[in-house]
């Protein structure tokens, strides 16, 4: 009878246990590594050109006003970009650009404009941007890799840039045309956790811990050009590291690391216009500062002898901090973030600012949204939570800080769920290979005998091999949601209308604009057309997604929820010539749901009075019930019916308001009008696209 350790030795169950772990090695699989991420790359980049079926053009509104000033940058160089003023927005007073955006987009495309006429392509800034976040998208699958690789290995790195990839919350901010911030400060966020991660080995060279320190601090500096969102990666390290200074983990290369990263990262914001030295009196950036100084303590303490201890100088030094810096905030040396990022911790302040509500991807998320962007990492992820603090590392610390933090601030605000993508995916990878190793440990069984042990196989390879398939194809399942995600025309290309099929009626209102009114050309409208007006129209617009100056865009909420007669002297003292809106009312007769300035009314009650109860007053459903039964004599679908059944009650402002007007009689323009209040005295119809969704009057003064 062979022994228990020559059958070990015939079947290599430990080199088989070994590479079920590991998943593969560099040293001896880099080929079927690089292939491996090679397809995954190949399936972000496919993914994300799916909507070309429709035309390859800038997506939603704010990558025109970053396409803008990639153009401008690429005419007059970087160094123009820090003075420069836009007259066609925010009319009468312009835009200045540097203290009002980040110019780290715009650099980024306009080098690579450079870099692409450099090696002979012959593309024009445009296809530069549109193409862009695609490009940004399938390099982040690839820093993920190394990140996730960090945290468990070469199998978890796979997974997450998987992940990653077919992920419906990042293929949404990274779609074809989509050309904002989110395109490089992803990327450039997982690369300030790789790089710290390495950076605190203590393993090597010190000068290579410099190196990632550096690397690390120009990454972070990166992203403080490029989004407001920075103070996030800031605020995560500095929490990180706090956790740090209790655990065996904080070495002094940790102090050397973080300190080199933040000084880096703060000195390079501090150049930021719309940052400025005032940033480092913010909660984010003494946060940061006053966790280097714990750390140093805490390396101070190691070599201290005496009647105090380690904990409670520690204890002593947090509390010190910690009443420090509220004494700090309340002298007003100390400022706490901007509102709009004070309301991602504290939502219920959105509830007194109508303007930041009325914004859709400020809303709290729902579970229903959680698990149509994520899938079964919804599962998967909290199974790697609890795998990586069964054998926790330094490495597996910071992925579960990272994915909890990110799960109550996207849960706050669901445009953060972007940011939860790549945490979600690095934990879910780890679930998922941790679930692996599980059942392949469990296909050899020890029988323990009182003499001996003995190892006998009692699932073979096979089972193996079935089992990790068997795990791959469960991780497919949200495959189809991500072509379901990415497969549908950008937002310029339908219209503004979420609808899988081409709708030119802006492409033709934005054309009309730039061919057949004089220039400089001042357009009222509500905001969120205002890039659409002044970069591919051409025109003067007066309010924008910008959002910089809310006293304007509460008058043009006023405007169009006056009366004619009330709304003239504000029109008047903007110069403006026309005024547009956007509907789709029109659908409603064929059952369609509404998604123009028919629905978008209340907000402009709201914000024009700052006041959240004053589109109850305006509400009047006379219209809507008239139209409805207009309609319902024309068919006997009992479907369609029941719709109009339900139009009826749709409130829409009073028929005297101005918005009420230009919409009924643009989207409607043969019908009897049976309420008088709808006839127009200031307004002249100038143009309305095919489908009557655009429609842009003349204003008579």
């Amino acid at each position: 009878m062979t022994s228990g350790k020559e059958t070990l030795q015939r079947l290599n169950i430990r080199g088989l246990l070994s590479r079920l772990r590991n998943i593969s090695t560099p040293a001896r699989n880099n080929g079927l590594l690089l292939a491996s991420l090679a397809i995954i790359v190949a399936i972000a980049i496919l993914l994300r050109v799916l909507p070309m079926q429709w035309g390859a053009t800038l997506s939603e509104f704010d990558p025109f006003f970053q396409y803008q000033q990639t153009q401008y940058v690429v005419d007059n160089g970087f160094a123009s970009w820090f003075s420069w003023h836009i007259t066609n927005e925010w009319y009468p007073a312009g835009r200045n650009v540097a203290t009002t955006s980040f110019p780290g987009v715009a650099f980024s495309g306009a080098v690579t404009y450079h870099l692409a006429r450099a090696i002979g392509l012959n593309v024009s800034v445009m296809d530069v941007t549109i193409a862009f976040p695609i490009l940004a998208a399938a390099a982040t699958c690839i820093v993920i890799f190394f990140l996730g690789r960090e945290v468990g290995g070469n199998g978890v790195g796979l997974l997450a840039a998987f992940f990653l990839a077919i992920s419906p919350a990042y293929i949404a901010r990274t779609g074809l045309g989509f050309y904002d911030d989110e395109t490089i400060g992803i990327m450039g966020i997982l690369l300030v956790f790789l790089f710290y991660l390495k950076a605190m080995k203590n393993e090597g060279k010190l000068s290579t811990t410099v190196f990632h320190s550096i690397a690390g601090g120009l990454s972070l500096g990166w992203v403080f050009i490029s989004w407001g969102a920075s103070r996030y990666p800031i605020s995560l390290l500095a929490l990180f590291t706090f956790f740090l200074i209790f655990t065996k983990w904080s070495t002094p290369r940790t102090v050397l690391s973080y300190g080199i990263l933040v000084a880096i990262g703060l000195g390079i914001a501090i150049m930021v216009p719309k940052l400025g030295v005032g940033f480092l009196k913010e909660f984010e950036s003494v946060a940061s500062l006053g966790v280097l100084l714990l750390l140093m303590i805490n390396e101070s303490s190691k070599r201290l002898t005496g009647r105090i201890s380690r904990p409670t100088l520690l204890g002593i030094s947090v509390a010190a901090l910690g009443v420090g810096g509220i004494l700090l905030w309340q002298l007003g040396i100390v400022n706490l973030s901007p509102t709009k990022f004070m309301s991602v911790i504290n939502p219920f302040i959105r509830s007194d600012i109508p303007l930041i509500e009325s914004v859709q991807e400020h809303r709290p998320a729902t579970w229903a949204s959680f698990y149509y962007q994520f899938g079964q990492l919804v599962f998967l992820a909290p199974l790697g939570i609890v795998f990586a603090l069964r054998k926790l590392t330094y490495q597996k610390l910071f992925a579960v800080i990272f994915a909890t933090t990110m799960l109550y601030f996207s849960a706050t605000l669901i445009r953060l769920t972007t940011v939860l993508a790549p945490a979600f995916a690095i934990l879910g990878a780890l679930g998922t290979v941790e679930i692996v190793r599980t059942f392949a440990n469990i296909s050899v069984l020890q029988n323990i005998g009182r003499r001996r042990q003995r190892l006998t196989p009692r699932l073979g390879r096979e089972f193996s091999a079935f089992l990790i398939l068997t795990i791959f194809a469960i991780s497919l399942v949200p495959f189809g949601r991500a072509v379901d995600s990415a497969y549908t025309p950008t937002t310029l290309a339908a219209s503004s209308i979420p609808s899988r099929q081409q709708i030119g009626d802006w492409m033709q209102a934005l054309q009309w604009m730039k061919n057949s009114l004089p220039e400089n050309t001042i357009i009222a409208s509500w905001w969120d057309y205002g890039y659409w007006i002044s970069v591919m129209g051409d025109q003067i617009s007066l309010a924008d997604n910008g959002t910089i100056n809310m006293t304007q865009i509460e008058q043009i909420g006023k405007i169009f929820m006056s009366t004619e007669n009330d709304s003239l002297p504000i029109l008047n003292s903007y110069d403006a010539s026309y005024i547009l809106v956007f509907t789709t009312i029109n659908q409603a007769q064929s059952g369609n749901y509404l998604f123009g300035d028919e629905v978008k009314w209340r907000w402009m009650a709201k914000i024009g009075w700052n006041n959240n109860t004053y589109d109850q007053t305006l509400a009047d459903t006379s219209i809507t019930s008239m139209l409805s039964e207009a309609w319902s004599q024309s068919t006997t679908d009992q479907t369609t019916l029941d719709w109009y059944e339900q139009f009826k009650t749709y409130a829409m402002p009073k028929s005297d308001r101005v918005l009420t007007k230009l919409i009924f009689n643009g989207a409607f323009p043969g019908i009897d009008k049976q309420i008088t209040e709808l006839n127009l005295t200031h307004f002249q119809l100038a143009f309305a696209s095919s489908e009557n969704f655009v429609l842009i009057y003349k204003i008579i003064y």
